[in-house]
């Protein structure tokens, strides 16, 4: 028998747009994780650039066991630290916990690894010295400190000094003016992919990608060992705007790095290259992250700044799937608020969007991929803006077609269907997407029973709340989806024979 329930407020949830939290000391027990996913988390991502690799197990195991806790499907991506190249160790001078260095001392740079003092100082990049040419910038710490080659030798870089501070041990470099030789999968992130394998994770973020070939290698190689993880092409390099459309095509999805990104082009180009791989992605049909100091002030407080909460609503605006945070979770002070804070300013951007008429319909005809599902889904669009539907139910199997109407940017929940728990928790990175797992249903008519018991049970929808269901006449068969369904929860559904109406008449369309 049906569940009957009366006709109070829906338990649908409060957002759409996907949160990706890094993890870290802050987050790291299994009932603060419970927390996190209840407040709007639904990607965890283990950051292979700190930690060691046993490390990130345990705190691999603390997320499962908090998953298995919690309702909803939990992604896990590991991104890769990639070629970063960073200062070597340097001494603490005069108690300021590096070296001190102001606007217009000399700084050298010299081959062989030393712990650096007396304003000379080593990095973690065999070729530093060969690959820069005097003129060239480098910048220290995501641009905090600057300088420039004024003169090379053999084995050493002597560096004027544009903008002065404290170096410290390990500090990130930028050579936002220098072509660089350095392998773009190091042989770190080739221990770290393994362990990745080997732990079964769902995503691998690929950093500092230049080029497709550098995408495809890792997707082939992740392929030869017979798994099935999605690539992220992380953009934070000029070279990868050159040839963003082959990225865009071989690569997964896609996340911009603005940290990154923002020392080695203008900053000035970053709000605009997000908008425009934003859109790029939309048309290929591809998940995309907004990434870096979104709420980065939560660190240290517990409100965020006015300009945080509109970069946040801003990237919902221009379309992106997910957005992340970093710092804010992994070792900030208010990890729990900072996710609440994220999903609340979602939640009034998304109700804005869609009571506005903006959701969706100046988005949908931006996906150019030709394929049926693509235009199930554009059928789908104009059928909810039509009627009254309360929300769409899609069977996706293998993923694709979720992926399709996640970017469709519906103005009603998507509840997408699957017996694969791995592509179930690949959805968690899908914009408007709610994922849950069925036993495949031998037909169409078993699939509506079941989903009638779902969403009345989730109190999702009630009795008689008119709702759209879209498979194939065998669910669990991948590639056969061909039917649309306007269904009236509760009521009988059963499919009327063509040959018994006719030329004319479709079954897929059959009952309202």
């Amino acid at each position: 028998p049906l569940i009957i329930r009366p006709t109070s407020a829906l338990d649908l949830p409060m957002i759409r747009t996907k949160i990706v939290a890094t993890l870290g000391p802050a987050v790291a027990d299994v009932e603060t994780l419970v927390k996190l996913f209840e407040e709007g988390v639904d990607v965890c991502r283990l950051n292979f650039s700190h930690g060691s690799l046993d490390e990130h197990l345990l705190m691999l195991r603390k997320v499962r066991e908090a998953a298995a806790r919690f309702d909803d499907p939990i992604a896990v991506l590991g991104d890769l630290g990639g070629p970063k190249i960073r200062l070597g160790k340097v001494a603490d001078e005069k108690g300021c916990g590096g070296i001190r260095i102001d606007t217009g001392d000399t700084l050298t740079f010299q081959r062989q690894p030393i712990e650096g003092r007396d304003y000379r100082v080593s990095t973690n990049y065999a070729n530093f010295v060969d690959d820069l040419r005097p003129g060239d910038r480098i910048l220290v710490e995501d641009g905090l400190l600057r300088f420039i080659v004024v003169e090379k030798s053999a084995d050493e870089l002597t560096c004027a000094c544009k903008v002065g501070g404290i170096l410290r041990s390990n500090k990130g470099i930028n050579l936002p003016s220098t072509p660089v030789k350095i392998s773009a999968i190091t042989e770190r992130d080739w221990q770290c992919i393994e362990w990745a394998i080997e732990n079964d994770l769902d995503y691998l973020a690929l950093s500092f990608v230049r080029h497709a070939a550098e995408v495809q290698q890792l997707k082939d190689h992740v392929k030869s060992k017979g798994k099935d993880i999605h690539v992220i092409a992380k953009i934070e390099k000029a070279e990868a705007i050159d040839e963003i459309d082959a990225i865009i095509e071989a690569a997964d999805g896609l996340m911009i790095a603005r940290g990154d990104l923002g020392v080695e082009m203008d900053v000035a180009q970053v709000p605009i290259i997000q908008k425009d791989l934003i859109r790029r992605c939309q048309a290929a049909g591809k998940p995309v992250i907004v990434a870096t100091q979104m709420l980065q002030s939560m660190i240290e407080n517990a409100s965020p700044t006015r300009a945080e909460v509109s970069d946040v609503s801003n990237a919902i605006f221009d379309g992106t799937d997910a957005v992340m945070l970093s710092g804010e979770t992994s070792v900030g002070k208010y990890p729990l608020v900072t996710v609440h804070t994220m999903a609340h300013v979602a939640g009034v951007t998304e109700e804005y969007l869609v009571r506005s008429g903006g959701q969706g319909d100046h988005r949908r005809n931006r996906t150019q991929t030709q394929d049926l599902s693509t235009a199930v889904a554009r059928g789908v669009w104009e059928i909810v803006r039509e009627m009254s539907v309360k929300l769409v139910v899609i069977w996706s199997e293998r993923g694709f077609t979720a992926r399709v109407f996640s970017k469709q940017h519906l103005p009603v929940p998507v509840i997408a269907l699957s017996s694969n728990h791995r592509v179930l928790r690949r959805m968690a990175l899908q914009y408007g997407v709610m994922p849950r797992v069925m036993l495949a249903p031998d037909d169409m008519a078993s699939l509506i029973e079941a989903v009638d018991h779902l969403v009345l049970e989730r109190r999702w929808a009630f009795l008689h709340d008119r709702i759209i269901i879209v498979a194939g006449w065998s669910p669990g068969t991948p590639n056969t989806m061909n039917g649309i369904v306007v269904h009236n929860v509760g009521e009988e559904w059963t499919p009327v024979s063509p040959q018994a109406q006719g030329p004319r008449h479709n079954p897929e369309w059959e009952k309202d």
